[in-house]
């Protein structure tokens, strides 16, 4: 299963390879990190559409919770009522709520195919002489000793922590096993850094689109309360018929006493939506370290980490310019105080 992830990944990386060395040595680490960073950047931008849509549907469905909500009121004892109507406004809104899955899911495939395809350059119990005769998925022979002779200030990029000495010798003579543990924890320490940034940042944006909504929920109660529509964030009077705002002020006051008497119906979609957020706080915390685990336990080589620091840092970037164009489109208020980029 892991050859026919790591085939198109190669061969992908193969390309843009073959391109860098028209300019530079194959065997040259700026050959092989440029064709890391170009896999990276390709794949960045197939799914640049995907995230786009993602983070447009997270905006505009936190506008729509209050609606959401009142069908949930509504339809409370009616479920398939309930879920009709809330597709419906789905619908007509033009968001999906499942839309956020397919970027995760298009990098973990790229991910495994990558690591299949590195680890293939040094397969365990061969030596580096026996591996340099074979091909690793779309690379021949000459592609994977060029493999082998790329280094990235001085260490081997095929080399990982729990490297045998021997192989690792018969890629750089004189690198020490010390030498090649510094480089791992250092890439992918940053990377885990870089991990928890971007996972920070993505939580922040979602507790400003929930604050959002709960402020104009609470509006949109004020307004029921004053007999008043909401304008521009404020809750506006009816001053030309006191008859009428008394009428609609006692009317929420009946509204509100017989919500007191019903029993409390469970809100699933907030249990949903805080069982969600729980998660994300401890994946939060989980993923970082994962790199660093993997570079120990998996015997990640430095390449791998390369591709973990370029990927997070494309993200962070490319989440700062998304978030920026989509703020002009669907701007916020100050609800949380929290900047367009969610970056503090």
């Amino acid at each position: 299963m892991l050859d026919a992830l790591a085939y198109p990944v190669s061969l992908l990386m193969k390309f843009w390879h073959w391109l860098l060395s028209l300019v530079v040595p194959g065997d040259s680490g700026i050959a092989w990190v440029g064709s890391i960073l170009l896999l990276v950047v390709t794949v960045r931008l197939i799914l640049l559409r995907p995230m786009w849509v993602q983070m447009y549907s997270m905006r505009k469905m936190a506008t729509l919770t209050p609606e959401i909500k009142r069908i949930q009121k509504e339809f409370k004892d009616d479920r398939p009522k309930q879920a009709e109507e809330m597709q419906r406004v789905y619908n007509e809104a033009q968001v999906n709520p499942l839309s956020g899955c397919l970027p995760m899911l298009v990098q973990i495939p790229v991910f495994l195919g990558l690591y299949h395809t590195l680890i293939g350059f040094t397969p365990h119990g061969m030596s580096i002489q026996e591996a340099a005769a074979q091909s690793n998925g779309a690379f021949g022979p000459e592609q994977v000793s060029q493999f082998h002779s790329a280094q990235f200030f001085g260490v081997p990029l095929a080399a990982y922590i729990r490297m045998p000495r021997e192989q690792l010798e018969s890629l750089a003579q004189g690198t020490s096993t010390s030498t090649v543990m510094i480089m791992c924890v250092t890439l992918f320490l940053l990377a885990g850094i870089a991990t928890w940034i971007n996972m920070r940042n993505s939580m922040k944006r979602q507790e400003r689109a929930r604050a959002q909504a709960k402020e104009e929920e609470k509006l949109i109660e004020e307004a029921e309360r004053a007999g008043g529509p909401v304008v521009d964030g404020e809750v506006v009077a009816i001053d030309g018929d006191s008859d009428a705002a008394d009428s609609a002020k006692k009317e929420s006051e009946k509204k509100e006493a017989a919500k007191k008497d019903e029993p409390e119906v469970p809100d699933f979609a907030q249990a949903l939506q805080d069982s969600m957020g729980q998660s994300m706080k401890i994946m939060m915390y989980v993923f970082p370290i994962f790199p660093l685990v993997g570079a120990f336990m998996f015997n990640f080589p430095i390449a791998i980490g390369i591709y973990f620091l370029l990927n997070n840092v494309w993200t962070a970037v490319q989440s700062h310019l998304l978030l920026n164009r989509l703020e002009k489109l669907l701007p916020t208020g100050g609800a949380a105080g929290l900047p367009p980029s969610a970056y503090m």
